[in-house]
C-alpha cells in the first residue's frame, strides 16, 4: 500500500518514452520551440515534435559539448554545465551537459529568453565599436 499519491499523470515505465514525456512537459511549461536529448557526439537520443531540424540541433549540441569541455580545460572552471547563445531577438540556444552512469548527455532547448545582461553587453559592444572606428 502506498502512503502517498503519485502526482505524475502522464508517465511511462519505458525510459526513452518517459524522457520524451519529460521533454514535452518542459517544452510546454517553458514555451520552448524545441527540446532534445543528445549524446556528447551530437546524436539525437530523444526529441519532441518541432519545426526545427532535430539532426542539426543534435549536431550543434555535440559541438557545444566539445566547446564546453574546452572552456573547462582552458579556464579551470569547475562545474560549468550550461552554455547559452542568444541573439538580439531573444531567441536562445541553451545546452546543459550532464552524465548518467558515466554516459555524457546534452539537453538542448530553443527558447525565447529575455536576457538580463543582453542590454548591458549590447551597450558595451556599441561603445567599443564607436571607440575602434
Amino acid at each position: 500500500m502506498r502512503l502517498w499519491k503519485d502526482r505524475r499523470k502522464n508517465r511511462s515505465e519505458i525510459p526513452m518514452k518517459a524522457v520524451k514525456i519529460q521533454l514535452e512537459h518542459i517544452a510546454r511549461k517553458g514555451g520552448f520551440k524545441s527540446a532534445l536529448l543528445t549524446t556528447e557526439d551530437g546524436f539525437a537520443v530523444v526529441n519532441i515534435e518541432s519545426e526545427l531540424d532535430s539532426s542539426s540541433l543534435a549536431a550543434l549540441a555535440g559541438f557545444i559539448w566539445t566547446m564546453n569541455m574546452n572552456v573547462l580545460d582552458l579556464t579551470g572552471f569547475e562545474g560549468l554545465d550550461q552554455i547559452t547563445m542568444s541573439g538580439p531577438s531573444g531567441d536562445s540556444v541553451i545546452c546543459q551537459s550532464f552524465e548518467v552512469m558515466d554516459q555524457p548527455f546534452v539537453l538542448i532547448v530553443i527558447a525565447s529568453v529575455e536576457s538580463q545582461y543582453r542590454k548591458l553587453t549590447d551597450h558595451a559592444v556599441e561603445g567599443i565599436k564607436r571607440i575602434l572606428v
